[in-house]
């Protein structure tokens, strides 16, 4: 059997991007989003996941954008001199390799990201990490070991099955693929401690090399070609408005397109004609 979950990112984000993934939901082929608890539009998120229980919630781990949950005096090394984060994977890696990234304090603010989720009465499905912080083998060990403890049963595995696309046609896709590759890599080498937890994953997974970059041919072809078993596809709808424009992000325009392509009425008719069963992370 084929199933797929199409989890959308940045939950909590903006009330723009909330409304879009709730579209995305009731009009469309989302079945899944994660939450984002340290930016303003938390809230907002809590109540459009309350009125739609249908939608899998998980936590979109934060440790890249904006300030802490917790107080930031226990969770110094993943801050920057204003007090917020480190805004970078590369400099995020560069703490990590030069051992200034305390995993203590990782875990300090992940338990306050996860109690702030359940405190608000969502229950979550699993966890997954803005700009994919957790593909780095001891951050994605520390998840594992702390989220079982509340009940949280699943964790995405951002390990892309890379191909060599000759149709791509811009330097920033064939990037986007070699990163694709490098977080593959990393991801190996943390499947050995996550076949020894209680953590799921799914077994194949799809949308960094694309991310920006969604057209219709490309997401049919992708239906067409999910191998059996759990896929997840990552996505980013959103509203491209004042709010959004505000924030730190590269995503605006292709926000708009996501949004367009998941709730296309052809692309939940090949869906059907594939025989995929859409899920969330709590069926697998």
């Amino acid at each position: 059997m084929k199933q797929l979950i199409v989890n959308a990112d940045d939950f909590g984000l903006t009330a723009g991007v909330n409304r879009a993934i709730i579209e995305a939901h009731t009009r469309g082929i989302v079945t899944s989003a994660t939450l984002m608890a340290n930016m303003p539009a938390f809230d907002d998120a809590v109540r459009s996941a309350k009125g739609h229980p249908s939608l899998g919630v998980g936590l979109h781990f934060n440790i890249m954008q904006g300030r802490p949950v917790a107080d930031a005096s226990l969770v110094g090394s993943l801050l920057d001199e204003r007090g917020e984060f480190l805004g970078t994977t590369t400099v995020l890696v560069r703490r990590a390799i030069t051992g200034r990234l305390r995993i203590e304090e990782v875990v300090v603010e992940l338990r306050a990201q996860i109690e702030k989720a359940l405190s608000a009465d969502v229950r979550l499905t699993h966890v997954d990490s803005h700009k994919h912080s957790h593909a780095l083998p001891q951050i994605c060990r520390a998840i594992a070991r702390t989220i079982d403890e509340y009940g949280v049963g699943a964790m995405r595995l951002p390990r892309e099955r890379w191909r060599f696309d000759a149709r791509a046609n811009s330097f920033k896709l064939l990037s986007q693929s070699a990163g694709a590759f490098a977080l593959s890599h990393l991801c190996r080498a943390s499947e050995t401690a996550l076949r020894q937890s209680n953590v799921k994953t799914t077994t194949a997974f799809f949308g960094v090399t694309h991310t920006g970059f969604w057209n219709k041919r490309w997401l049919i072809e992708l239906i067409e070609q999910l191998p059996d078993g759990a896929s997840e596809l990552m996505c980013h709808p959103g509203y491209d408005d004042d709010e959004l424009g505000g924030v730190k992000t590269r995503l605006r325009a292709s926000r708009m397109n996501e949004l367009r392509l998941l709730t296309n009425p052809d692309v939940a008719a090949k869906l059907k004609e594939q025989g995929v069963r859409l899920i969330n992370f709590f069926d697998l």
